[in-house]
């Protein structure tokens, strides 16, 4: 296998992405998670031109999830992956996807990821991801989707610890080792998220959850009043490959609305973060248990989008953007209302069908409160979770923030505005994780 040294391309960023893309969805990272969090961490930084501060330690803390006080001089963890990481890339090139024509490298002596053509490959014409046109069209999904019925109902008051637990335990350790971020809370990260902080003992963050059907054969002594409904055939088989299915046991199924997308968890475990490093208290509780009218008149955070979330639906109702069914391709999109009718924003499947880009939807809106004294409510929301993620990402990017800022400048607006959106264009991994972000639109909210 030879490589390319002389007179190589540019590589793009798209390029890049996809090759990182095609690592973190492969059979042979599929059980290495500490491997794929170490490449994901150390690709992000490099992408966004931050290779500089690529160093054991950032490795260690933010991909291994060591804590502040790791000594790399006394664990000696982090060259001892970057060993397996780089035997790992091997293999993969090798045996798995030896065809493509951009490989990931990582030097002997570095942790800076290196971008490597393979002579002789027919490669694909990339575009840079900004310049990506707005898709107006998407392959339709198999099914019809009723979205009145995704809309949710109140989760009992059984389920609510277990939402947080999930949200707390998963949510922030996923996002520690997910997409990096910037979130120092520098000047216009304190300007944006202003109207949230300081006039109210903490910043309420409500969660919206999908409604799903669990999966079980352990539900004789669930409460009557919840509905359940038999398994379907051959659904045994597949839980089997997941857990031991008993002798004898029976599969049943029970509509639950306590288990979070991953994205919505990294989203809300990021504003959490960040809310922190303000120096602001946050309270996070299901949607179910702080409804629309127990967030207004005070600082609140929503994640949640309308094809599960009833305040979101209501919240967008009004706005220059909301989501919705396309009711010809089946596929929910943001779609502009009044004067920007007409436009919309669809995803883009892959060959197998799998999501390669979505668009979150940031809102930040001036809620319902006095003139003299204005609270803000936030809504993080996406066409998926990866959506979700990527708007409050961005929200939490002084970089990102501070070019959204300028552009608000130049229709002479001073600062941020009371009540804006943002559309985020957002990349997804085959297995829905969030590899980049960019700023796609905006519009002003009048009230």
């Amino acid at each position: 296998m030879q490589l390319d040294q002389c007179n190589e391309a540019p590589v793009l960023e798209a390029e890049k992405l996809e090759a990182l893309a095609a690592v973190l969805s492969s059979e042979t990272f599929a059980r290495a998670e500490q491997l794929r969090s170490f490449l994901r961490v150390v690709c992000q930084l490099e992408l966004e031109g931050r290779s500089a501060e690529i160093t054991e330690y950032v490795i260690g803390v933010q991909a291994l999830g060591r804590p502040a006080d790791y000594s790399p001089t006394e664990d000696s963890s982090v060259r001892t992956r970057a060993y397996e990481l780089r035997q790992r890339l091997k293999k993969f090139y090798e045996q798995e996807r030896p065809e493509l024509p951009l490989q990931i490298e990582l030097p002997k002596g570095s942790y800076v990821p290196r971008f490597q053509r393979i002579t002789g490959r027919t490669e694909t014409a990339f575009v840079e991801a900004e310049s990506v046109p707005v898709s107006t069209s998407a392959i339709p999904v198999s099914t019809s989707v009723n979205q009145s019925q995704l809309l949710p109902t109140r989760v009992p008051g059984w389920a609510a610890g277990f939402l947080l637990g999930v949200l707390l335990m998963s949510g922030i350790w996923w996002w520690k080792a997910s997409l990096v971020t910037d979130v120092s809370p520098g000047p216009v990260l304190r300007e944006a998220w202003a109207p949230l902080l300081g006039r109210d003992p903490d910043v309420l963050i409500a969660v919206a959850a999908p409604l799903h059907l669990l999966v079980s054969p352990f539900m004789s002594t669930t409460p009557g009043s919840l509905p359940k409904y038999p398994a379907p055939p051959g659904l045994e088989e597949l839980f089997s490959r997941f857990r031991p299915l008993p002798s004898g046991a029976k599969l049943e199924m029970q509509p639950v609305q306590k288990s979070l997308e991953m994205g919505d968890a990294q989203a809300v475990a990021q504003v959490a973060e960040m809310l922190n490093g303000l120096g602001a208290k946050s309270r996070i509780l299901p949607e179910s248990n702080s409804p629309l009218p127990s967030m207004r008149k005070r600082s609140a955070v929503l994640v949640g989008s309308p094809w599960y979330s009833r305040s979101a639906t209501t919240l967008l109702e009004q706005t220059p953007w909301t989501m919705r069914l396309d009711p010809d391709i089946h596929e929910i999109g943001i779609f502009g209302q009044g004067p920007r009718a007409g436009q919309k924003y669809l995803p883009a499947r892959g060959e197998r069908r799998e999501y390669q880009e979505v668009f979150g939807l940031l809102t930040v809106l001036n809620n319902d409160a006095a003139p003299d004294d204005p609270r803000t409510l936030v809504l993080f929301s996406g066409l998926t979770s990866v959506g979700t993620h990527g708007a409050a990402a961005f929200f939490s990017s002084a970089k990102s923030m501070q070019e959204l800022k300028k552009r608000f400048e130049r229709e002479g607006i001073n600062g941020f505005p009371h009540s804006y959106q943002v559309i985020i264009r957002c990349r997804a991994s085959q297995d829905a994780q969030l590899l980049s972000y960019s700023y796609e639109a905006h519009g002003l909210i009048s009230r």
